[in-house]
């Protein structure tokens, strides 16, 4: 073989060599990626029914749980029991007139849903009450249909509900109050509700507070009784007015939930007197404001009258005062003159004349009325003569 020849037969080696390397790489390289595969392929499949068991055994941990919080899948008892429950829990809110009728339930799976309508009387703080109670009973049920209407003249509302509830398959016992108890709900404790809902009527335009119309300052003499009468109006026409006395008085203050004010001062000085009108509202709302009172040295006592006496029988001693009423939307004192057996129907503005007083209403309130006569005003209450109506200060005070 020559030289030539030689040359030649090594470079066909070579480029067999060369290819068949690059063959025998190429299948080692198709089985390496053919086995990851087949790896990643497996994984997955692992992973996926790693997942499908986590889900069986969360799904086992609700059953368990829901199971807790439901009725037994005896359909009897478990109505029974929470037609009871349902009732007991609105009486002790406070619910009147109340009607609980089991509606036809229906089966689902392995659950069946209890249905019920429940009607009855209640404010709107029983109502919550109630409702905190609902949800605190932590068990499978809802409102699935809620109704309030207002009644007219009252606080009250006629509240109609539709609840439902499960029982599940698998369920023996009924579930006991201090085991599914919940300790509060996710906004709070019943006062946390009851302070929120409670904030306005939702059935009316928002409460107004009470505005106070009397003095902000008098005058008093030492050691002599004081008698002032407070007053306040409210915008919403139906709110009954009361007033309270704030933090601090001075001793001996009293103040009564019409509004009469007393008090007997024993030093000389300037009191401030902090007073509270309060609306009927619910919620209520209310205004405080501070009367200043001025105590000063006591004026002389007056002359004696030289007017010639007054007679001994006067009618005003034996005209009383039988009650307050309202006539067509207006207040009307009843005043009852027993030496006439006469019947006198008074309103603000109008004049009397009974016996040897004369004078002009002012006022009517509830049980008392107040009177001006010969400039001074006076408070008449129920069952008082006329000649004894308490007096209150020259007029003006009001």
């Amino acid at each position: 073989m020559t030289q030539r020849e030689r040359v030649l037969a090594i470079l066909v080696g070579v480029c067999l060599l060369t290819v068949g390397g690059y063959y025998f790489m190429n299948q080692y390289s198709s089985a390496l990626s053919s086995r990851d595969r087949q790896i990643e392929t497996l994984s997955k499949r692992l992973k996926d029914e790693e997942f499908v068991e986590a889900k069986a055994e969360m799904a086992m941990d609700r059953m368990v749980t829901y199971r807790r919080h439901a009725l037994p899948e005896s359909i009897r008892a478990s109505q029974s029991f929470y037609q009871e429950r349902l009732r007991e829990t609105l009486e002790s809110t406070g619910f009147d007139d109340i009607v609980i009728k089991p509606l036809n339930g229906r089966r689902g799976g392995n659950h069946y849903q209890h249905m019920f309508t429940i009607n009855g009387q209640a404010t709107m703080e029983q109502f919550v009450q109630f409702s905190y109670e609902f949800y605190s009973f932590n068990i499978l049920h809802k409102f699935s249909k809620l109704t309030m209407v207002p009644v007219k003249d009252s606080e009250l509302l006629d509240i109609s509900m539709n609840v439902s509830v499960l029982s599940l398959d698998g369920t023996e016992e009924v579930p006991q109050a201090d085991d599914v108890r919940l300790p509060e709900l996710a906004h709070g404790n019943l006062k946390d509700y009851v302070d929120v809902i409670l904030q306005r009527n939702l059935f009316a335009p928002a409460n107004k507070p009470p505005l106070f119309t009397s003095k902000t300052e008098v005058e008093a003499e030492l050691e002599r009784p004081l008698r002032f009468r407070l007053s306040a109006s409210d915008p919403d026409r139906k709110d009954r007015v009361t007033f309270y006395l704030g933090k601090d008085p001075p001793p001996g203050v009293e103040l009564s939930e019409s509004g009469s004010l007393q008090w007997t001062p024993d030093a000389l000085g300037e009191y401030k007197i902090t007073v509270e009108a309060r609306d009927s509202r619910l919620p209520p709302k209310s205004t405080t404001q501070e009367l200043l009172v001025k105590v000063v040295e006591p004026k002389p006592e007056p002359m004696p009258d030289p007017s010639p006496r007054r007679p001994e029988f006067d009618e005003a001693k034996f005209t009383f005062l039988t009650g307050t009423v309202a006539v067509g939307g207006q207040p009307k004192a009843w005043l009852n003159n027993r030496p006439k057996n006469q019947q006198l129907r008074l309103g603000p503005g109008d004049t009397f004349s009974v016996g040897t007083l004369k004078g002009k209403v002012v006022d009517v309130k509830d049980r008392e009325v107040i009177i001006e006569i010969e400039g001074d005003l006076r408070v008449l209450s129920i069952g008082q003569p006329l000649a004894e109506a308490t007096p209150m200060g020259p007029a003006g005070e009001l």
